[in-house]
């Protein structure tokens, strides 16, 4: 099994971010592994019911729950 190099682990960084009630959106986790953060963002919308979204280093909205 091959160790990814830290720059290929930045390269597929992605953060979780969720929309607050004054319309912000505020980052709440960071993921190395998109398949985890989709996860991990689909339970969060649905155990809470707020807006959440997977955005890249560059603030690309990559996946949005809502």
């Amino acid at each position: 099994m091959k160790i990814p190099s830290r720059e290929e682990l930045e390269r597929n960084k992605v953060h979780l971010e969720w929309l607050n009630i004054h319309g912000e959106w505020k980052r709440f986790d960071s993921f190395y592994d998109f398949a985890t953060a989709v996860r991990y963002g689909t339970n969060r919308y649905l155990s809470t019911g707020t807006a959440h979204r997977i955005v890249d280093k560059k603030g690309r909205i990559i996946e949005l729950f809502d």
